[in-house]
């Protein structure tokens, strides 16, 4: 008996010391394709410009890929590792999932130049496919190169990615399955910039985040920077999934963790050796997770630089009183936290220091002291002059013509947002699927027929001549029509 007695105790202190969060599993046969980066290579012109410790840089760069292949090795029988720089998209056809952890080569787009060099356009530059459909994690910034060259909601909305993770969907499979997460809430004073944005106006001081990484890049330590993508528009219920933010400079909403088709961003970039056990395990589930969408099609897109219309709600809540207000109260505080870091940098430079480029940038920016007419920086033109400094009216002008926005090309390779003064006469707004049905139906009855015709070519991608067609098309798709943002305003079958 005593000794049956001190066998349990024995199990009770081994459990015990097993690390929060922590599951046993078995190792499964998932194969595994790991695309690092040559911890030989040396630093690329965009890794010195964006990093403030090279040394450590470099330090960290030496031990990633087997750090990391230590962690998937010891959940998953199979897992091999190349270096970006050997890596061909065709090898990921013979894994179950593979995560891409370095920068690829671009095998289209960048700029244009004519013959004497001259910059005359700019095409996304691609680095998969659109035949690549292999399951796949994208760890920090790649994602956001990967995703723009293939139409993805993973996207550059901000290089500012901290070390911790808030407004997770804690009932996804990532948190648990095959290994439960015990997520431990941090109380952390909620970021300024969230609060100054329309997204995060009614937010309290504080919030509850979970802690990623056991490091983070604002402690200056040269710790690799993480991407969120930007959070509109991300969930749609079709082919994305928003699954957690996380602490950083774009707004609450910003996505940290996210699915779209067979891709997922994970947008923390600390290697496995500085992540919490609890976050090493969300890893591995999403590994098991992302798994099962080997060879999902893409139905939706997030063309880049589409204006989303909560992009135009952010434009409605900076030039209105509130908005601006809440924007010029963040800015203005902001600016001694700045003077304070300059201070330091200009010390460190007196002291015979080299600086980054960051720290040479940072040197050189003005100290912020902003007044209104700051909030309609963004504003097209045609409006400052017609507008001038009558505030309320920049606030009316969005709302009165939220429903009827939409975006057209402009000659800096990006998009602005037109009014759709069609839409706008027939009172129904484009993201209602009547605005199709009434196009239909005027060109039925002779009725107004070219307004009829814009309508219909503005927001899908048909091409049908008739009345006859049109209404053939819409009865037969009615039910997988689908208003997406990101396809340029479009409705797209699902």
């Amino acid at each position: 008996m005593k000794n049956l007695f001190q066998k349990l105790l024995l199990f009770i202190f081994m459990i015990a010391l097993v690390p929060t969060g922590y599951s046993q599993t078995k190792k499964t046969d998932l194969k595994i394709l790991y695309v690092g980066t040559n911890p030989d290579k040396p630093l690329s012109d965009r890794e010195k410009s964006i990093y403030t410790n090279l040394e450590r840089k470099v330090a960290l760069r030496k031990t990633r890929a087997n750090d990391f292949k230590d962690l998937i090795s010891k959940h998953f029988n199979s897992v091999t590792v190349v270096y970006g720089d050997d890596f061909k998209e065709e090898m990921a056809a013979d894994y179950d999932v593979t995560i891409i952890d370095t920068y690829l080569t671009p095998f289209a787009g960048g700029y244009e130049k004519d013959e004497n060099g001259k910059i005359i356009g700019y095409n996304t530059r691609k680095y998969l496919t659109e035949n690549y459909n292999a399951a796949t994690i994208m760890i920090g910034e790649p994602s956001a190169f990967i995703g723009e060259g293939r139409d993805l909601k993973m996207d550059h909305l901000c290089l500012c990615l901290d070390a911790h993770a808030h407004g997770m969907k804690l009932d996804h499979p990532i948190f648990n399955t095959p290994n439960k997460i015990n997520v431990t809430y941090e109380t952390k004073e909620t970021p300024a910039n969230y609060k100054a944005r329309y997204g995060g106006k009614h937010l309290d001081k504080t919030m509850q985040m979970w802690r990623i990484q056991t490091e983070g890049y604002t402690e200056g330590k040269g710790m690799p920077i993480g991407l969120v993508s930007t959070g509109y528009a991300f969930d749609n219920d079709i082919d994305a999934e928003w699954i957690s933010g996380g602490y950083n400079s774009k707004g609450v909403e910003a996505t940290a963790i996210g699915r779209h088709a067979n891709f997922l961003h994970w947008g923390f970039a600390a290697a496995p050796e500085y992540l919490t056990q609890s976050a090493k395990l969300a890893f591995i589930n999403a590994i098991h997770y992302i798994a099962k969408y080997k060879g999902a099609k893409q139905v939706t897109r997030k063309i880049k630089r589409i204006p989303l219309r909560q992009y135009l709600r952010e434009s409605q809540w900076t030039v209105s009183d509130e908005g601006s207000a809440a924007w010029l109260h963040y800015i203005n505080k902001d600016t001694l936290k700045m003077r304070l870091e300059k201070e330091k940098i200009q010390a460190k430079k007196d002291a015979g220091k080299q600086l980054s480029e960051l720290e040479t940038m940072q040197l050189r920016m003005p100290i912020r002291k902003e007044t209104r007419i700051w909030t309609i920086r963004h504003e097209p033109q045609y409006l400052k002059e017609k507008f001038g400094e009558n505030w309320a009216m920049y606030e009316n002008y969005y709302k009165e013509n939220m429903d009827y926005f939409y975006p057209i090309p402009d000659e800096r390779y990006t998009y602005w947002s037109a009014v759709d003064e069609d839409a706008k006469a027939l009172g129904i707004a484009n993201n209602n699927i009547k605005i199709l049905e009434t196009a239909i139906a005027m060109l039925s009855n002779n009725d107004r027929t070219e307004m009829a015709k814009r309508i219909l070519k503005r927001y899908t991608n048909e091409t049908f001549s008739t009345a006859k067609e049109w209404k053939k098309w819409f009865n037969k798709n009615r039910k997988n029509l689908y208003f997406s943002e990101g396809d340029s305003y479009k409705y797209i079958i699902i």
